[in-house]
């Protein structure tokens, strides 16, 4: 054993002192290496991170989320109503709790500079339901009021300074005093919030929470120990057709729907993104490994009067072979450690990336999982590509090659091999080029669909007044009056406006629709449409068209009859035969009938994946809701005027903060992050491959001209022209390239199919993009056989002759 391991760390030293002898070549199969091996790494990190990591709960695979589901309505997953929820805490014996959450957002005034803090009212019971503790301090007990607050470790960081002393002191919430009870763990990001405070779900202090038809609660459940999630959904569906018995107004139609945590935080769209992203990179790797094993037979065929020698020496092809798997495992080895920085730089990018609709990726991260896979990949790879030198190695014929000496070109043999892996690394690389095109060209047909509206142009921004300063909507009217009227006066500001969400962002607003004077039968079916809130201008602000009636005026109160406006959609479901105008309809169960005003163009959802319900607009003069979005229509580049808009509000209340200050075009770009975040990697692979493939075309071709140097000089010495031997060596790369290029769009073919089960809007039939490739792999692969082919019409024909 001791004479083994003498002998392995002589031929380390031997492979060492050879490799640092050939440093071009040394180099060019490190830095390969370290790409495919890095890219790998990093997106193992990222699957590591997203998928594999267990959630931070006790007992993870216990927890679910439900909904109420109405496939009717086409709502699988709708929040719950308070009264459904309580019914379902009394009535179910599954579960050992059920919690309940509500968004909500709060101005945090009194420490520096006035911020609005993401939130989340939550049931006394959700922390427990979880099983997580506070790092500092106590979670809520029952009988707390809503004036108490966690507060999450972030936030406590960033806000606070880490300040343990921070705990029972008060701090000011929407113009309130509420008491810090504790601090969250560090790993606790629940649904990206920073502050958590009691969810009063009493009906004597808010009467519309006892409005069956009103759905806004997310409810959170742990399973007793040893229930399945099938006896969990049997259990639920019973409640909820009991329920639907008892409440047919309110429940009918709407049944339930349940999935594990895992599932909900990582859906199974996430979990292939990442997947075929793991392929996909494997795929660069198998490039680059048969680049190398290309170097590697070039560098051997060189080398064969040596090997040959040692051979009659006496060293046996075993004790060759592993010489030569020495030095591969050498290579792989100084790959692996430029590759394990490349994935540090990587994974560091990846997390800063800003991929919100990807759960948990901005922690993404190098661990010892991500350590040991770059180590497994690293000996694989050294195996992959050491195999095919060192099996040459070891078949060599020992008389032949000292007969033969140094002008030998190798054998049929190695040519073949090099071949093979030329061909190999055209097939895979038109894959990644294909997939690549085609994600490219799904994010551009995304990007492009039409919203309804001019996005160009268009700034927003949020704007919450709190309930203790504006406790009146009258006073919350005048507010948002006066500032959109401040606004429309800023140097570069064409128009402004105001809603309750950004255009063409999904809304969880839906309600039923009664008919006034039901001609159609259509109340019967209780069909629902999404409501949204407009301000005066609102339509004129976003570009939709005005198509019948008018927008909503400037002296509009809510003691006058109420007014809607309705989307082009909702007017031809609702009254397919007539004139929407002066027709008459109720939102809900609490809002009086009101008058249709004004029909304009529907605003489609920036997901073309997500039907739109038909919509329609409140006056928000009737609402008088505390939080808007505010919509600035500019003449320039509305990044300019940011901190001018910002400004605008301070000058009315200094202590309002305003936040979420972004472009359309920003939250158009958001929509599809995931679709481009797939596109850039896979384009930043593409990139790598082309690269490797054009780098290994030119080496073998250059080997072939070197070697065939004397056969081109006779030729050239017979007769033959420059175009003779252009047509000679390119054609015999080409070859290459085009059986390469075969086999890959096959294999394009139908991997591309596969992805599109992941990717949303993929079109796996799209020809331009697969002859575009074609075109780009005969180009690349043309100038990277003619440069070595005009090397070699340079041969001069006596000089060769002399020398033979």
């Amino acid at each position: 054993m001791l004479q083994f391991l003498e002998t392995i760390w002589q031929d380390c030293l031997y492979a060492a002192r050879t490799l640092r002898k050939h440093r071009a070549f040394t180099s060019m199969a490190v830095i390969t290496l370290a790409l495919g091996i890095g890219a790998s790494s990093t997106i193992f990190s990222a699957l590591n991170t997203v998928v594999m990591e267990p959630l931070p709960y006790r007992n993870p695979d216990r927890l679910v989320r439900l909904w109420e589901s109405n496939l009717r309505q086409n709502r699988p997953e709708n929040p719950v109503s308070v009264p459904n929820f309580q019914d379902w805490q009394k009535q179910q014996t599954l579960f050992e709790q059920l919690a309940a959450s509500e968004l909500t957002t709060f101005n945090l005034t009194g420490s520096g500079e006035p911020q609005r803090i993401p939130a989340l009212r939550i049931t006394a019971n959700l922390i427990t339901t979880l099983g997580v503790a506070p790092v500092l301090g106590r979670s809520f007990l029952t009988e707390e009021d809503n004036h108490v607050a966690l507060l999450s470790y972030g936030l406590w960081q960033r806000q606070f300074g880490g300040d343990p002393s921070l705990l029972n002191k008060t701090i000011q919430l929407n113009g309130e005093s509420y008491a810090i009870t504790g601090v969250m763990p560090r790993e606790f990001q629940f649904l990206g919030r920073d502050l958590f405070v009691p969810l009063v779900l009493d009906p004597a202090k808010e009467p519309w929470r006892a409005d069956r038809a009103n759905r806004n609660l997310a409810v959170f459940g742990r399973l007793k120990p040893n229930v399945t999630i099938d006896q969990a959904i049997a259990e639920m569906n019973l409640i909820a057709t009991r329920l639907e018995e008892q409440n047919p107004k309110e429940n009918t139609g709407w049944g339930l729907h349940l999935r594990t945590f895992y599932d909900w935080i990582v859906p199974q769209e996430v979990r292939w993104t990442m997947i075929a992203l793991l392929v996909f990179v494997a795929l660069l790797l198998l490039i680059a490994c048969a680049n190398v094993a290309n170097l590697l037979l070039v560098r051997a065929t060189t080398r064969r009067q040596e090997i040959a020698i040692r051979g009659a020496l006496g060293a046996r092809p075993a004790r060759l072979l592993r010489q030569l798997l020495v030095e591969s495992f050498l290579l792989a080895g100084l790959g692996g450690l430029l590759g394990l920085l490349l994935t540090y730089w990587g994974a560091g990018l990846i997390a800063s990336s800003n991929m919100q609709n990807i759960a948990r990726l901005s922690d993404t991260r190098i661990d010892l999982r991500v350590v040991g896979f770059t180590f497994a990949i690293t000996v694989i790879t050294a195996l992959i590509f050491g195999l095919a030198p060192g099996w040459w190695a070891a078949s060599i014929n020992l008389v032949e090659k000292l007969k033969e000496g140094a002008r030998s070109d190798g054998g049929r043999i190695t040519h073949r091999l090099r071949s093979v892996l030329v061909v190999s690394e055209v097939t895979l690389a038109v894959t990644l080029l294909v997939a690549a095109g085609l994600l490219v060209r799904t994010v551009r047909r995304l990007q492009a669909v039409p919203l309804g509206f001019v996005s160009e142009n268009l700034m927003t921004m949020q704007v919450s007044l709190p309930a203790a300063k504006y406790g009146q909507a009258e006073q919350r009217v005048n507010f948002f009056n006066r500032l959109l009227e401040q606004l429309r006066t800023v140097p570069g500001v064409v128009d402004a406006a105001a809603s309750e969400i950004a255009p063409a962002s999904a809304s969880d607003w839906t309600t039923e629709i009664t008919i006034e004077d039901d001609v159609t039968g259509i109340n019967a079916a209780r069909t629902s449409a999404t409501a949204h809130v407009a301000t005066t201008r609102y339509f004129q602000t976003l570009g939709v068209s005005v198509l019948q009636g008018r927008e909503f005026t400037d002296d509009y109160r809510a003691d006058r009859p109420l007014e809607f406006i309705v989307s082009e959609s909702f007017a031809r479901r609702y009254w397919p035969n007539g004139d929407a105008l002066g027709k008459r309809f109720r939102p809900g169960n609490n809002n009086p009938v009101g008058t249709v005003v004004g029909v304009v163009g529907d605003v489609h959802n920036i997901n073309p994946q997500q039907e739109a319900l038909p919509a329609f607009y409140f006056p928000y003069g009737y609402i008088g809701m505390p939080g808007l979005v505010v919509l600035i229509r500019t003449s320039a580049e509305p990044e300019t005027l940011a901190t001018t808009l910002r400004a605008q509000v301070q000058q009315i209340d200094r202590e309002q903060p305003v936040y979420n200050v972004r472009t359309m075009k920003d939250i158009i770009a958001n929509a599809s992050s995931q679709q481009r975040f797939q596109s850039i990697l896979l384009n930043l692979f593409g990139l790598l491959a082309l690269l490797l493939v054009a780098g290994g075309i030119y080496g073998v071709v250059s080997h072939v001209v070197r070697e065939r140097t004397r056969e081109i000089g006779v030729r050239m010495a017979l007769g033959a022209g420059t175009w003779d031997i252009l047509k000679m060596v390119v054609g015999q790369g080409m070859w290459h390239v085009l059986l390469g290029l075969i086999f890959g769009m096959a294999g394009s073919f139908a991997l591309t199919r596969w992805l599109s089960g992941s990717v949303v809007g993929l079109n796996p039939n799209d020809p331009l993009t697969f002859i575009l490739v074609a075109l780009l792999l005969i180009t690349v692969g043309f100038v990277a056989c003619y440069l070595p082919a005009r090397q070699a019409t340079k041969v001069d024909p006596a000089t060769v002759l002399r020398n033979t």
